[in-house]
């Protein structure tokens, strides 16, 4: 009777041992995947500007931080913004129109937005090996 019940603690004991290894490649599993997960996210989109935080950012551009304007009017802020990169008017303009409703921003008519009351405009420049992107932030009725 003795032996029985040694096997049968013997065998719970595993079973409890695998069980808690199993937890445990869980969590791990789970905290390796959270940071890879956010970075999946990040790449579909792209970064965000600085200036504007919610804006999404092309993975081909790059922010000219020390070209940023930022002036707060006493009817909101009035934001510029330029990027650069090697990236055609054609994808930049697709990539804006797809992006820009998936964070709320509603399309007005062509490259402007409306949302929570401003207005962005995004107008490109090109130039001789790569685009200029210029984002415009202006409290929503304004047109400047």
């Amino acid at each position: 009777m003795r032996l029985q019940i040694h096997h049968k603690t013997h065998i719970a004991k595993r079973a409890l041992d695998l069980l808690l290894l199993q937890a445990t490649a869980l969590i791990a599993g789970f905290l390796f995947f959270l940071p890879t997960a956010a970075a999946l996210a990040e790449d579909e989109t792209g970064k965000f500007l600085a200036a504007i935080e919610d804006v999404p950012l092309m993975t081909e551009l790059t922010e000219d931080r020390a070209a940023t304007l930022d002036f707060d009017k006493p009817n909101g802020r009035l934001m510029e913004v330029y990027a650069y990169g090697d990236v055609s008017t054609e994808n930049a303009t697709d990539f804006y129109l797809t992006v820009m409703p998936e964070f709320g921003w509603k399309i007005v008519e062509g490259l402007v937005f409306l949302r929570e009351g401003e207005m962005l405009r995004i107008e490109f420049i090109p130039e001789e090996r790569s685009l200029v992107v210029r984002f415009i932030l202006s409290p929503g009725s304004s047109q400047q």
